[in-house]
């Protein structure tokens, strides 16, 4: 059987996706990468915009009758967190919140009148997974129209694949031993890029959150933060380098607040072969002058930091519960701007965040002309189910004004592109191949995550690394010249 995984949203998806790979290939199934070859294609979700799972659901209309559909991930865990069964409340103990104690759970199929009949205490054991949430509100919506979808599952419960594929008629064979944690399976050969190759691994240092802030809904959907282990970190990063990964990217969704992050970078630096070491996304309140001073004097870790500002109103940020302000966010810029080498700085930004005055989004643009972020990324506030932001603040603003604010702040960055891309002309980089398109456009990016392009007949190859000039430049894009020297 021949199986396909559709990756939607962050970095961690594309992790987890690999882990999925790992499971199934050890089930002795096998990938494929065109998805029109698949027996059964594996959505992988995202849920952090409304945007997200509508794009989901349009994809769904695009598979098959004939190919089986499994769904995994965000937008099947936060519409179970939000459902209005109230039999849910009987099996948020087993089936969400934590990881199963048992390397034997009971595997049951349920239906909605399973569910209603089913004993309390069963319910509440440690030992049982649910197949297929009949008790989920999304699974009896998407069943109606695509009746080719068989399987729901728990990223956490991908572990018990081996286990929960019978149950649905597979003949499975494993070739090794279920690992009860799911974070303990490690991709090993399987690409976790978001690029289609082997360069770039996404290592996962943490997972979950416990940040709650008002707009998010990822601690709704994956839930309650948990740090991993120095060692299995490291050791992960090992296997990606010794199977030609060039640049390993630790990922969480806080990425310095795990207690031993300087540990952790310390040691990745340290692994034989390592070109590159990068990290997403930092919290400004969770930097030390240790870390700056890595940026300062390790030629391998990136100069180059993702920060989330998301507002540069002090006003919107306490209804955001980002529990920063705008002068600590100067101040960790400015730290950044003291450091003897070069770091670029790109940013996230929520424009028209529910209340957001004219004065306030003034103060976002002020903040955007102090930091000179080389690149933002901005969202369109839409409301996500269950958060905090759904209960408190309502969202009565039309898009097309926020579709305003968005043009406006899009221009400034345009400026501060253009400004900032000037400052790099005749400065020597190390560039990744990322992708070659038919017409030979070459596209990479620098250590300091700026893409470069140019069209060429050169004899390069996707995932090198070159020696570059940058000898042009535009708004988001840098042009180069190789040198002879390589890697």
């Amino acid at each position: 059987m021949k199986f396909h995984i559709l990756i939607f949203g962050c970095q961690m998806n594309y992790s987890d996706g690999a882990r999925i790979r790992a499971i199934l290939l050890n089930c002795w199934f096998s990938y494929t990468e065109n998805i029109a070859d698949a027996d059964i294609v594996i959505f992988d979700t995202c849920s952090v915009k409304q945007k997200a799972e509508d794009k989901i659901t349009g994809k769904l209309k695009e598979i098959w009758k004939h190919q089986k559909i499994r769904i995994t991930w965000c937008m099947i865990q936060h519409n179970l967190r939000n459902s209005k069964i109230d039999k849910w409340a009987k099996l948020k103990i087993w089936n969400f919140m934590w990881s199963l104690k048992t390397q034997n759970p009971q595997i049951i199929w349920f239906t909605t009148d399973e569910i209603n009949k089913w004993d309390n205490e069963k319910l509440k054991q440690w030992n049982v997974i649910g197949v297929n949430h009949a008790f989920n509100p999304i699974f009896h919506n998407l069943i109606q129209k695509r009746k080719n979808i068989e399987l729901f599952f728990r990223i956490d419960d991908a572990w018990f694949l081996p286990l929960i594929l019978p149950k649905i008629w597979y003949k499975i064979k494993y070739d090794s031993e279920i690992i009860n944690e799911y974070e303990k399976i490690i991709p090993n050969w399987i690409n976790t890029s978001m690029n289609n190759h082997k360069a770039t691994a996404y290592v996962p240092i943490s997972t979950w959150c416990s940040q709650f802030c008002a707009y998010c809904i990822v601690p709704y959907a994956r839930w309650l933060e948990k740090n991993f282990p120095i060692q299995q970190i490291v050791d992960e990063a090992k296997i990606h380098i010794q199977n030609w990964a060039k640049e390993i990217v630790l990922i969480w969704q806080i990425v310095n607040k795990h207690p031993d992050f300087i540990q952790i970078i310390k040691e990745i630096l340290k692994i034989k072969w390592l070109e590159r070491l990068r990290y997403t996304s930092p919290y400004p309140t969770f930097y030390s002058p240790e870390l700056l001073q890595l940026h300062a004097e390790e030629p391998k870790l990136c100069p180059h930091i993702h920060m989330p500002l998301q507002s540069g109103s002090d006003n919107i940020l306490k209804k955001m519960f980002r529990w920063y302000t705008s002068s600590q966010f100067k101040k960790f810029v400015d730290n950044i701007r003291k450091l003897p080498r070069l770091i670029s700085i790109t940013t996230d930004i929520i424009i028209w965040f529910p209340w957001e005055t004219q004065a306030d989004f003034n103060k976002t643009l002020a903040m955007v002309k102090y930091a000179k972020f080389d690149m933002i990324y901005m969202w369109i506030y839409s409301t996500r189910p269950g958060t905090i932001a759904e209960r408190k603040y309502p969202d009565d603003i039309p898009y097309k004004v926020k579709h305003e604010r968005w043009v406006k702040l899009n221009n400034l960055l345009k400026k501060i592109s253009l400004e900032n891309n000037q400052k790099e002309i005749w400065s020597v980089k190390k560039a990744l191949v990322n992708e070659i398109t038919k017409q030979w456009n070459i596209l990479w990016y620098t250590d300091n995550m700026k893409q470069i392009t140019i069209k060429t007949d050169r004899p390069i190859s996707i995932e090198e690394l070159v020696n570059v000039k940058i000898i042009d430049w535009k708004q988001f894009k840098l042009y180069w010249d190789v040198l002879r020297t390589r890697g």
